[in-house]
């Protein structure tokens, strides 16, 4: 019996701009994730069904002579693995360009505190309203001309260029988010904890979980928040995210004594 080779993307990290343009398209017309992880796993394993019989499919694929047959239960199972594709955004690479607009560094290494509190503020507005117009205003907090530095000055100008473009390429933008948001969830773990702690279905006080993210950074010293701002982001979760794991540990000693 001959074997046959199939490969497929295990995560996003290791996907095309090309083959996650088409899981976008995919999200927005709406397919059942189900229906996604097949559709992905056929095309991203370069196979091609020509008909089905009873519990069978048979497959061609190029440089394979003749065809194969995968069951029913087999196409699930393999499917299965990619649940991946919209369950879990680790990884997910920012499209190299929008428009005229390229976008800052896909984890936020090096950018300023304060466009990432702006970003997450749109962000949460838009997960919670659907209002595009917030969806806008985030892309054009992670969008800009290359080599410029960030200006939230232009937001609402540049918002209005991010209105016109793809429902495709405003579903990546969306995906990016929540694959930061999971990553960062993983690494500063006790930041996040504490911040995802509430109820999940009533929309977050921004700006007072902004102000307490300062407050927690500049120690109370009101004349450091530029400073804090202008800091860089992974430095500001990593300070915060060791203050309140500090803060935690202190509590559990104090209810042991």
């Amino acid at each position: 019996m001959n074997t046959i080779n199939l490969t497929a993307p295990r995560k996003y990290a290791e996907m095309t701009e090309n083959q996650v343009r088409y899981i976008a398209t995919l999200q927005v017309s709406g397919t059942p994730e189900e229906n996604i992880w097949t559709k992905c796993f056929i095309r991203f394993t370069g196979i091609k069904p020509i008909v089905q019989v009873k519990d069978k499919y048979f497959f061609v694929k190029k440089g394979l002579k003749g065809f194969f047959t995968l069951t029913v239960e087999e196409v699930t199972y393999f499917s299965k693995k990619m649940d991946f594709l919209t369950r879990h955004y680790v990884g997910f690479k920012p499209f190299h360009r929008v428009g005229r607009y390229v976008p800052c560094m896909p984890l936020f290494e090096n950018v300023r505190f304060l466009q990432y509190l702006e970003a997450e503020n749109y962000y949460q507005a838009y997960i919670f309203t659907k209002n595009e117009k917030h969806l806008h205003l985030l892309m054009a907090t992670l969008y800009g001309r290359k080599g410029e530095k960030y200006d939230n000055n232009r937001t609402v100008r540049r918002a209005r260029y991010f209105k016109k473009r793809s429902a495709m390429e405003k579903m990546s933008t969306v995906m990016w988010i929540i694959g930061v948001k999971e990553y960062f969830s993983r690494k500063f773990p006790d930041l996040f904890d504490s911040a995802e702690s509430g109820d999940s279905s009533t929309p977050p006080d921004m700006y007072e979980i902004i102000q307490n993210q300062i407050r927690i950074l500049n120690n109370g010293d009101v004349t450091k928040r530029e400073k804090v701002l202008n800091s860089l982001t992974w430095d500001a979760l990593h300070e915060m995210n060791a203050k309140i794991k500090e803060s935690k540990e202190l509590a559990k000693q104090m209810k042991t004594t």
